[in-house]
């Protein structure tokens, strides 16, 4: 009896020894999966929602929009994203709160200030900010017009030798060949030109994440034949200048913000698009706007960047065979360790009762 509970755990030992090799190696080569994937849109809001409750119940919801009320310059769109979260909650907001949410609401939105900045804003995108003079001076950023402005002002600039913005034109480019390019990256076209506009309003503005820009100055210098950028006169001139198969990370880039824009619209996104590192954060950001737009902004302004993109993630089926397979081999040397342990035991004392 004894022989054959230890042929069996001998044989869940190897078989499980088997799957831990083979889960191991299948994490660390990425194939078939990673340790975390991508979670479904239910499971995002579902999760996201439960914490903004936690948040709202605990008053640490209230307190965020305290804390953003004494931010200099104060961004409205975040404050009425958390106050809109604590209605949906229904936690009404204490009394000299409410009173000071309007008073500064009057003094920063009033028509001779916003005039003011609107103005800024058209003269130079750069002076845009998420309010609502934002609005004054994206219309032709995010247009054609703006690409074609791009293009010209850029390649005078190359052919005179000055300094060229190269992710501008790269972007620019992108925004007027999407229609032509992209089928042949398997993307889609309307969210690449959404997110190309989007990325290059977001890089004049100066809030074109670190990690976005490097992504973005690779593509432009490998997925261009500048060259040939003088002598281009047309879309199909534009196309002629790509290296789809080296654009193929911006592409993916761009058609998640993209995918972001249409969930939450442009101010959300911009907002958003501070939290992105990576490509795979700005992925995992479109999956929860997709999932929960009325809730993003808060989610983020409450939760924090970590636990935000954490919501977007589980533990992938490779994982949890990695940990299964583990488990098993610990139970089975467990196992084998207490049959060695009572043979060991009887053994002993058979002979003592020999004695």
């Amino acid at each position: 009896m004894r022989r054959a509970a230890r042929a069996i755990l001998t044989l869940l030992l190897a078989i499980s020894l088997a799957l831990c090799l083979w889960s191991g190696w299948s994490l660390a080569t990425g194939w078939p999966g990673s340790i975390f994937v991508d979670a479904g849109a239910a499971r995002i809001e579902a999760e996201l929602t439960r914490q903004l409750a936690r948040a709202a119940g605990d008053g640490r919801m209230v307190a965020r929009l305290d804390a953003l009320l004494d931010e200099a310059p104060r961004n409205w769109m975040a404050i009425d994203a958390v106050a809109e979260e604590l209605a949906r909650q229904n936690v009404a907001l204490p009394p000299e709160l409410e009173a000071r949410r309007a008073s500064l609401r009057a003094a920063d939105t009033g028509t001779l200030k916003m005039a003011g900045a609107c103005l800024r804003c058209a003269r130079n995108v750069a002076d845009c900010d998420l309010s609502a003079a934002l609005l004054c001076g994206a219309a032709v950023q995010l247009s054609p017009v703006g690409d074609v402005q791009s293009l010209a002002r850029e390649g005078r600039a190359y052919l005179r030798g000055d300094a060229v913005d190269r992710v501008d034109v790269l972007l620019s480019a992108l925004g007027l060949s999407a229609v032509v390019l992209v089928p042949l990256t398997g993307g889609s076209s309307s969210a690449v030109k959404l997110g190309a506009g989007l990325a290059k309003l977001a890089h004049g503005m100066g809030r074109l994440p670190t990690g976005l820009t490097r992504t973005l100055e690779d593509s432009a210098r490998n997925g261009l034949d500048w060259q040939r950028l003088a002598d281009a006169r047309s879309v199909a001139d534009l196309k002629a200048l790509m290296r789809p198969e080296r654009l193929r990370p911006t592409i993916d880039l761009l058609k998640d913000g993209g995918r972001m824009k249409t969930a939450v619209g442009l101010a959300d996104t911009l907002h958003l698009l501070d939290a992105a590192e990576d490509a795979g954060d700005l992925r995992r950001l479109a999956n929860i706007a997709e999932a929960a737009p009325t809730r993003s902004i808060a989610g983020l302004e409450v939760l924090g960047k970590s636990r935000l993109l954490r919501l977007a993630t589980r533990l992938s089926d490779a994982a949890a065979h990695l940990l299964a397979a583990l488990a098993g081999l610990l139970a089975s040397l467990i196992g084998l360790f207490h049959q060695a342990l009572v043979s060991a035991v009887l053994r002993r004392l058979r002979r003592a009762a020999q004695d």
